[in-house]
């Protein structure tokens, strides 16, 4: 499976993710005008955390095979705990710990993608094309064998 796919999901997820948590104040009494004012409980703002950190987790796993590099995990890593204890913080606070936040999930996936592509010289769907047709050919090989 491939992790660019991953990344470019996880930086859609997280941009929407931040757009939704800075804008939900603004435009919650209009959606509950609509019956949407579902988009304001906690469980869907977990939900799309959960999401977020899934993608996100996958994406850096599948491209550490490529780079080895623990940088995208770390940056991945603090985005979770600035999501996890922005609730803790006062008004203005929180709205940085989201766009940090946001930011920082960004950077996994970028940097994620960055490394890859850097290491293997190639991009990364390349290299994953070439493994498939080595295992294909080595699967080939111990049948007729």
């Amino acid at each position: 499976m491939q992790h660019k796919s991953f990344d470019k999901a996880g930086i859609t997820i997280a941009i929407l993710c931040a757009l939704h948590c800075l804008m939900l104040p603004v435009v919650l009494p209009t959606m509950a005008l609509m019956g949407l004012s579902f988009f304001g409980m906690l469980w869907v703002e977990l939900v799309v955390l959960a999401i977020s950190f899934t993608v996100g987790g996958i994406a850096v796993v599948l491209g550490m095979r490529h780079h080895s590099s623990f940088a995208p995990l770390v940056a991945l890593i603090a985005a979770g705990v600035l999501f996890f204890f922005k609730h803790e913080m006062s008004a203005p606070w929180e709205q940085l710990a989201i766009i940090v936040g946001a930011l920082l999930l960004i950077t996994a996936h970028t940097l994620n993608l960055y490394l890859c592509r850097k290491h293997n010289k190639v991009p990364c769907e390349q290299v994953e094309e070439e493994s498939v047709a080595v295992e294909a050919h080595e699967t080939t090989e111990a049948v007729v064998s």
